[in-house]
């Protein structure tokens, strides 16, 4: 394959050539999580001119994603991420072949989602979405490149690799999910994921092109207050590799209860014009208000959520709403297992769909 000059730099580089550039030339990888760090990621990889790049995320571009995802501008704010990143890649490298894939990762589709990929780099801030990639992974035999950004520090590392540890192997007992620090609760300077993630897309430089000593078996740490890296060791543990099917970390509801406790935005607008019953709750990272037709909440971040909900009057019905019917789904899977709670309920779909739906209204 006769290689343009836009890959010169790195076809020079010791090690790479035309071998190794047609190496890159040929990978497919998929980034899961369009983010912080998956924009990092991204902007790293595309220009590299790695062959196939997959993305998978289910949320839309949010001002407040700004301050931390370069990938995207003002006037991506409520496109799907991955539709927005692939316009923008797109014009940065055409050579490269982009799978946007607009939808959650779950137990139900990632085998056969990452199945198609010779490696995964994990760019979400969410530890059940951690737990479920190196589980896929570990079942597809698959490498995956994990990290993470809070406040002023980072980690990454590879697992899953040549028989090293797994993501498991790190994370023993995981602990409650709504319980953890996130970005949205403690905040992150926006250079840190910028960081991690243009390490985690070496990673997967090295891992392509067979340079260097892959960052298997060790846990690397960023300071960034103190401007330092350290190591940690991660031990195997080969119980860890004894993966057998997907499980959603989290809270496992009953199909019949989570049932009897979701809203269809077509019964939740006729509630909306009727002033019915339920006292609603907007779930949100962002501090703006999620507001339609001439009703506005203010928003809270998911982990504020139990809290919340116990200031509500015991005899009101209580709406759990977001934007695209996630957070909200959720927090009602924690509410309604870990405390017990049966009159709080959930939006399905959430408020652009009920947006829609009023629209359709209307011109009829």
């Amino acid at each position: 394959m006769a290689f343009t000059s836009r890959y010169h730099r790195q076809i020079v580089l010791p090690g790479v050539g035309h071998r190794g550039q047609q190496l890159i030339s040929s990978a497919s990888v998929l980034v899961a999580g369009a983010g912080a760090l998956g924009s990092a990621v991204l902007m790293s990889l595309v220009p590299a001119g790695v062959g196939t790049l997959g993305i998978i995320d289910h949320d839309e571009v949010e001002l407040s994603n700004l301050q931390r995802q370069p990938i995207y501008t003002t006037d991506d704010v409520g496109k799907p991420k991955v539709i927005a990143a692939s316009e923008r890649l797109g014009k940065m490298n055409p050579e490269v072949s982009l799978n946007p894939v607009f939808q959650r990762l779950s137990a139900a589709n990632a085998l056969d989602i990452i199945k198609d990929y010779d490696l995964v780099i994990e760019c979400t801030d969410q530890l059940p979405a951690k737990l479920l990639v190196n589980d896929a992974c570990v079942m597809l035999d698959k490498p995956c490149i994990i990290g993470g950004a809070q406040t002023y520090s980072g980690q990454l590392s590879v697992y899953n690799f040549r028989g090293g540890p797994t993501y498991r192997c790190l994370v023993k007992d995981p602990p409650d999910p709504l319980t953890l620090p996130t970005c949205e609760n403690t905040g992150v300077a926006g250079m840190v994921p910028g960081i991690i993630g243009n390490l985690q897309a070496l990673e997967a430089f090295k891992i392509i092109t067979g340079l260097g000593d892959v960052l298997s078996g060790r846990l690397l740490h960023f300071d960034g207050l103190e401007g330092c890296f350290t190591e940690f060791p991660i031990e195997p543990d080969p119980d860890n590799r004894k993966i057998s099917r997907l499980t959603e970390y989290g809270y496992s509801c009953p199909d019949s209860l989570l049932k009897r406790h979701i809203i269809d935005p077509e019964d939740f607008l006729y509630t909306l014009e009727n002033k019915g019953p339920f006292e609603v709750i907007a779930v949100s990272d962002d501090t703006e208000r999620l507001s339609i037709k001439g009703h506005n909440w203010k928003t809270i971040p998911l982990y504020r959520v139990p809290q919340e909900v116990n200031r509500v009057p015991e005899n009101k019905k209580i709406m759990l709403v977001c934007e695209n019917g996630n957070k909200n789904i959720d927090a009602l899977k924690y509410l309604l297992v870990k405390e017990k709670n049966t009159r709080v309920y959930a939006l399905r779909y959430g408020l652009s769909a009920v947006r829609f739906l009023a629209m359709d209204h209307k011109a009829t």
